[in-house]
């Protein structure tokens, strides 16, 4: 009734305003954690919510799915010549023995630190003196028949598969 006693009639148009869901779909890189998400700091893989409003004042309920793909590291050991230097490596030219690293990406796009461990074995060189009389010519020397003095080379491989350079001075009486 209204203040005279008559009937009053009131209309109410209510409007419910929806409170709002959405997922969130995220992958990245180990090395981007801690990762900062809506006032969080997400240290894994996993499913995280938080609870925010939207504009209507209403709760929207957002979900993350987080996906973490991990950093790779492996080690090479690698045993070469001194021949075979400089050694090529992952755009590097290495010129001794020693402990390289590089950063590339792996197949997911992250961080794939490879380290090298390069030992070089050396070439070998030695030097033998002969004094022979010259009725024992010729004379038979790695494989090689020597005729009259002078200075004759060998390569051979030592122990570790390398180049020893065996170089004979000969000297015929």
């Amino acid at each position: 009734q209204n203040i005279n006693g008559c009937d009053s009639t009131v209309t109410l148009n209510l409007i419910v305003n929806p409170n709002v869901s959405s997922t969130q779909n995220i992958t990245i890189c180990q090395n981007a954690l801690p990762y900062s998400w809506n006032n969080q700091s997400l240290t894994a893989t996993g499913t995280y919510t938080a609870l925010l409003q939207n504009i209507n004042g209403c709760d929207s309920t957002v979900t993350l799915n987080l996906v973490v793909n991990p950093n790779v590291s492996s080690t090479q050991n690698k045993t070469i010549c001194q021949n075979a230097l400089p050694y090529r490596w992952n755009n590097q030219s290495l010129t001794a023995g020693g402990t390289y690293t590089a950063v590339l990406q792996n197949i997911n796009g992250c961080d794939s630190t490879v380290t090298l461990n390069l030992s070089v074995n050396p070439n070998v060189t030695s030097t033998q003196n002969i004094t022979i009389c010259q009725n024992a010519l010729p004379n038979r020397w790695n494989n090689q028949s020597l005729t009259a003095a002078g200075t004759y080379t060998a390569v051979l491989q030592n122990i570790n598969g390398c180049d020893s350079t065996v170089t004979l001075n000969l000297i015929v009486n």
